[in-house]
């Protein structure tokens, strides 16, 4: 088979159709410029069989084999090769019937195509075509490319010997020994696994079988004993609940008769209620038409009374005080008289003593000019030392300044003013002895008076008491502020929060009902267990929200913690889970164990700025509210880790932001559930359909059980309170009205009395006592001033010898004030005269007064006599007044007495009321609990005859067998003889053996046993299996081995025997051959058992061998490689040769041997070469010449006709 056409179109270089051929079928060269595309048509064949490398051809991608990758306006590349398929000898398998095939490959749109002789192919089933005559394209032997034989010959020994595995075809032997030993492996790790299998599962679990085979024997007596036992606690239980159903059955008729009981008091306290109120109207009717109108007639009568009276005693205050007055006024205007007399007297007296002072001014100025002159010349003479030093003090005179008098003078006016000062204190002195024996007299006339008639302190001190007694009862009514129309109201709101506390009550208990999961139930697990110190209740009872439109939100947030029960301490928790005899599971929540992860407020605030809303988030715990600081924790617990989010968007960035710096769980009003670990939950947007969130629920049944609480204390307890206050108003304001007729009555006799005016008298006088002593006294110290001014000039008298120059200062001092004195006089004396002129007109206008005065006395006189007769017929009507409403007093206080009494027996009737109410609440308390009872006796019921029914479900057939004879004495059910709690604890200890065992003893040890011992025999035989599958293998590999050297023994010898024919066809008058490496033997000579491990080349040239190839030159060692390639090629032959540039590096008369050998020793092969050098193609029949016009490239064909001619010889 050899190529006899190709045609390309698109393919690299070769834009349009062009069809290189007819090829010769022996030799072909292929020459041309650099670029021109004469290794394109190598590329192509390549291309066409399929090549999977594309870097080999030149190529990264599919469309690099397009002309200029697709831009040129070719889209597609396609090349096709005429294979000339008659020698049969080299056809394809299942192709030798064909004379000529047609292969063809086309790219297109990054797209690959296969046709042979016109119709589709796979890549598959080309490689497969092609490597049946050795033209696998992906390992190329039949493909010397440039570069390639240079390699060859600097290859190492190894690789030589690498070449001659491959063209002897031993590769196949290495890859299946590989295989072969990769089974052994495989074979002794099996046996390996076999023998662990063997030695650490079979044998010791057969030993443990054994074991477990007696365990099991002693399970199942156990298992037997216990199934006894519990049939038996089983038939106990449904004789117990058959026995129990009875008693509760019974217990509802009592309790049913105890309700109907109950209703029957109920209704006889609302008929007694009833009564009472009836009973209360008609008091009060009877009070209002006996005693009621008659109290307000009364006291209607005696306020008018009260009031005559008071303008009675008004008048005569009024007549007593008018008389009082104008006796004032005479009193008064005698006084007037009397002190216009004195005025005038003394107005006389003073112009008299003015004009007489005027005279003594006058004759005073006159002195005192010459009392300057006497100073003066006294200066002189105490200057000169003609006078006595300290005499002039002498020459002061007629002067009330004592500054201006001599010491002389001084001491005589002191003496004088201290005799004016004893006349006057023993004036005073007789004063004041004169009131007091006139204070005297009245104390022993008021003593007289008393002891005659004896009422007026009598008087006066019960009108002292009484008003304190008003004092007081006063004080009393205004701190008992008592309000009768909030008494009124009380009773009618305690009447309807009676029936609003029954309705909530309902309305709690239902709720309770349905919502049982809130309800934790247990006993005590202790005596004396204190529950409210040490449970605290579920979660979701024990905080309140702000706003229920967080409370979905927050109930996501809390989860399954709101039914966690709150406990103070772990170790309580566990009391209640060994002995709290729990009806569900419960998960505890210890105060003392519970811990948070709280997020800080600063990143709250820090995330509320960068979101820029201050209510766009909010930490759940700052949503809610608890009443005690002891469940912070809890409360961070469950709400501090997780934020309520106003939007989606914004929760979205609350967890997964990393900017916020929160990355928390986020969860919107709507119930949308954003988890910082990628988890989003929610869509529910069911609004306003849905019902009440259980945090909802919550909070109104806490608003219920306060409303209930408050139902119990706050106005029942103000009522009673009231109820008090009332009885007490009641008495304290008849009190104070008694009190304050009483003391308005005292009050009119007190003024009437001769006591009191003495009283008046007295006090005055002890007034007058009073300031004539305190004048006294101040006399007595103005007097004892003046002694020691008196005695303080006396001694200076006995001081003669003091310095002149102080006598001196003091003349000139006296001088001074003498001068000023003169000036003083003289102005004094102007002013007298003008006041003598001013006193003159006074003096006639008293006079003129005065004769006024004196007439309006005479007519005062007439009109107090007058007046005292009319005050003496006022005051007998005054008494006659005050006798009448004394009278009417006394049964106005009678009736009342009876209005007290009519009050006393309704409130006694509302306290019996009010003790009705509470029996009848505490009634309808005690049915509704019966109601509840019942309720709670029935679904006991229910729940032992479900529980039956589930016995009888379960174990239905012995028990219908055996029912009859539960109970029965002396049976195998007699469970009076039987020690119940004994076989409860046996059935318990037996059921935990049996348990316990269970988990030790295998049912099946038995069978497994059984199946152990047969795996242990089926391991011992594959054992045996797998050592003879590996014998058999070593065997097969041992004789591969033998094969494998004597084929690279007879390789050798062949490749040998060419490679040094064509190397000395080559290189005339040299010879080249292979020599092993172990040894260096020569092919013939090399011993059969020899293991080669690489072979050298060997290069004799004449009669010397060179040693190594590097003393020969680089074209010779190229002709080496060559020569080795070419013998290889001719070991293992192949239809088809392409030689790319392999003499390259040749000059032109090696090359043209290269010609000469192809021609010689590759007859049955076709040969491409690409080659520059004459020398090569010449050799060739057919040359085909590849030029590159207008980017193009284009391909003629020549024949060599000598070689045509000398081909056809040799044929």
């Amino acid at each position: 088979m050899h190529i006899r056409e190709i045609v390309l179109e698109g393919f690299k270089s070769y834009a349009t159709r062009t069809t290189v051929g007819p090829f010769d079928e022996h030799f072909n060269a292929i020459t041309g410029l650099n670029g021109s595309g004469k290794s394109n048509i190598l590329d192509s064949i390549c291309f066409v069989m399929g090549i999977t490398s594309l870097s080999q051809v030149r190529a990264q991608a599919l469309s690099d084999f397009i002309y200029k990758q697709g831009t040129a306006g070719v889209t597609r590349a396609s090349v096709s090769i005429m294979f000339d398929n008659r020698n049969k000898e080299q056809a394809p398998d299942g192709y030798k019937m064909i004379d000529e095939l047609t292969v063809t490959r086309i790219v297109e749109s990054n797209k690959s195509k296969y046709l042979l002789n016109g119709k589709n192919a796979t890549q598959s089933a080309i490689h497969d075509l092609f490597k049946s005559v050795s033209l696998n394209v992906n390992n190329p032997r039949f493909l010397i490319l440039q570069g390639q034989v240079t390699k060859v010959s600097k290859s190492k020994p190894q690789e030589i010997l690498g070449l001659i595995e491959e063209a002897a075809g031993t590769r196949m032997y290495d890859q299946k020994k590989a295989e072969a030993l990769k089974t052994i492996a495989k074979k002794d790790d099996k046996l390996k696994e076999i023998r662990t299998t063997i030695d650490t599962d079979i044998t010791p679990t057969i030993n443990k079988l054994q074991q477990d085979e007696q365990n099991y024997k002693m399970y199942t007596e156990l298992k037997k004993r216990y199934k006894l036992l519990n049939d038996q606690l089983i038939a106990y239980e449904y004789w117990q609940l058959i026995t129990s159903v009875k008693q509760t059955e019974t217990d509802v008729e009592n309790m049913e008769s105890q309700t109907s009981e109950y209703q029957e008091r109920n209704e006889v306290i609302t008929e007694e209620i009833q009564q009472i109120h009836n009973e209360v109207k008609l008091i009060e009717r009877e009070r209002n038409e006996n005693v009621g109108n008659e109290v307000s007639e009364l006291q209607t009568v005696y306020d008018k009374q009260l009031v005559e009276l008071r303008n009675l005693t008004n008048d005569n205050d009024r007549l007593a005080k008018q008389l009082s007055q104008y006796k004032q006024q005479l009193t008064d205007s005698e006084q007037q008289h009397k002190q216009l007399t004195n005025s005038i007297e003394n107005l006389e007296n003073d112009i008299e003593k003015s004009r007489e002072e005027l005279v003594d001014l006058d004759k005073k100025v006159l002195t005192d000019t010459e009392h300057v002159k006497q100073l003066q010349r006294r200066h002189e003479a105490v200057s000169t030392g003609t006078a006595v030093v300290g005499s002039s003090s002498q020459v002061a005179h007629g002067s009330n300044d004592d500054s201006r008098l001599t010491n002389k003078e001084r001491l005589d006016k002191y003496k004088e003013q201290r005799g004016e000062i004893a006349t006057k204190i023993k004036q005073l002195q007789q004063r004041i002895d004169h009131s007091t024996g006139e204070l005297k007299k009245l104390r022993t006339e008021q003593k007289s008076l008393t002891s005659k008639q004896g009422t007026y302190s009598s008087m006066r001190s019960e009108f002292d008491k009484k008003k304190m007694t008003l004092n007081q009862c006063e004080k009393d009514l205004a701190k008992l502020q008592f309000d009768v129309e909030r008494l009124k109201q009380l009773r009618s709101d305690i009447r309807n929060e009676d029936e609003n506390m029954a309705r909530d009550q309902n309305r709690l208990q239902q709720m309770r009902r349905q919502n049982h999961q809130l309800d934790f139930q247990y006993t005590n697990p202790t005596p004396n267990f204190d529950r409210a110190k040490h449970v605290h209740g579920l979660v979701a009872t024990l905080f309140n929200i702000n706003d229920k439109k967080y409370a979905q939100a927050l109930e996501l947030a809390a989860g399954g913690k709101l039914f966690n029960v709150v406990v103070d301490t772990d170790e309580t928790s566990k009391l209640l889970f060994k002995y709290g005899d729990l009806k569900k599971r419960i998960t505890f929540a210890p105060l003392n164990r519970i811990s948070s992860n709280l997020i800080p407020k600063n990143k709250i605030e820090s995330a509320r700025r960068e979101l820029g809303d201050p209510n766009a988030i909010f930490l759940a715990k700052d949503l809610v509210t608890y009443n005690h600081s002891k469940y912070e924790t809890l409360i961070n617990y469950v709400f501090g880790s997780t934020i309520i989010c106003s939007t989606s968007a914004i929760a979205q960035r609350v967890a997964f932001d990393e900017k916020l710096g929160l990355n928390a769980m986020a969860i919107t009003l709507d119930g949308d559930i954003y988890n910082p670990a990628g988890i989003l939950s929610g869509g529910d947007r069911s609004g306003t359909n849905r019902g009440p969130t259980l945090l909802e629920t919550v909070a109104e049944m806490n608003q219920l059980e306060e409303s209930i609480r408050q139902y119990n204390s706050n106005s029942r307890q103000e009522l009673t309170k009231l109820e008090r206050d009332y009885v007490q108003n009641q008495n304290l304001q008849q009190q104070i009205d008694s009190l304050t007729n009483e003391m308005q009555l005292l009050e009119l006799k007190l003024a009437q009395n001769d006591e009191h005016r003495l009283q008046t008298e007295i006090t005055t006088l002890e007034q007058q006592e009073f300031n004539n002593k305190k004048e006294l006294d101040e006399q007595r110290i103005e007097e004892k001033v003046l002694n020691e001014k008196i005695s303080e000039l006396e001694k200076l008298f006995k001081n003669e010898g003091e310095a002149k120059k102080k006598e001196l200062a003091e003349i000139e001092q006296l001088m001074k004030k003498a001068e000023k004195q003169v000036d003083l006089s003289q102005k004094r004396s102007r002013e007298m005269q003008t006041q003598i002129k001013d006193l003159e007109m006074q003096l006639q206008s008293q006079q003129a007064e005065l004769d006024t005065l004196t007439s309006d006395m005479d007519t005062l006189r007439n009109t107090i006599e007058t007046s005292a007769q009319t005050l003496n017929n006022a005051n007998k009507t005054l008494a006659n007044k005050q006798m009448e409403i004394d009278e009417l007093l006394s049964n106005l206080q009678t009736k009342r007495s009876r209005l007290t009494e009519y009050n006393n027996r309704i409130h006694s009737l509302h306290q019996k009321e009010q003790q009705l109410i509470k029996e009848r609440r505490e009634i309808e308390l005690q049915l509704e609990k019966n109601k509840h009872s019942i309720v709670d006796l029935q679904n006991i019921v229910k729940e032992s005859v479900r529980r039956r029914q589930l016995i009888i479900e379960k174990h239905g057939r012995w028990i219908e067998e055996e029912k009859d004879k539960f109970g029965t004495s002396g049976g195998q059910y007699d469970f009076a003889s039987m020690n119940i709690t004994k076989m409860q604890k046996d059935a318990k200890d037996d059921k935990e053996k049996v348990t316990k065992m269970s988990k030790h003893v295998d049912e099946r040890a038995m069978t497994l046993l059984e199946q152990k011992r047969a795996m242990y025999k089926q391991l011992l035989t594959k054992q045996k299996k797998v050592l003879k599958d590996k014998a058999n293998i070593e065997r097969v590999v041992a004789e591969w081995d033998k094969k494998k050297q004597e084929a690279l023994r007879i390789a050798w010898q062949r490749v040998n025997k060419s490679f040094g024919e064509i190397f000395s066809t080559l290189l005339h008058n040299a010879n080249a051959k292979l020599t092993s490496l172990n040894g260096h033997y020569d092919a013939d000579r090399a011993p059969k058992d020899l293991v080669l491990t690489g072979l050298e080349i060997k290069v004799q040239f004449g009669s010397l061998w060179k040693e190594t190839l590097d003393e020969l030159s680089g074209g010779q060692r190229s002709l080496a490689g060559l020569s080795l390639v070419l013998a290889l090629l001719q070991y293992s032959p192949a239809p088809l040769y392409i030689l790319d540039e392999v003499d390259a590096a040749l000059d032109m008369s090696h090359t043209q041997n290269i010609g000469l050998v192809i021609r010689k020793s590759f007859r049955n092969a076709q040969f491409i070469i690409v080659s520059l050098k004459d020398g090569m193609f010449s050799n060739a029949n057919v040359l085909f010449t590849t030029k590159f016009v207008n980017g193009i490239s284009t391909v003629s064909r020549a024949e060599n006709v000598p070689n045509k001619k000398h081909k056809d010889k040799e044929k």
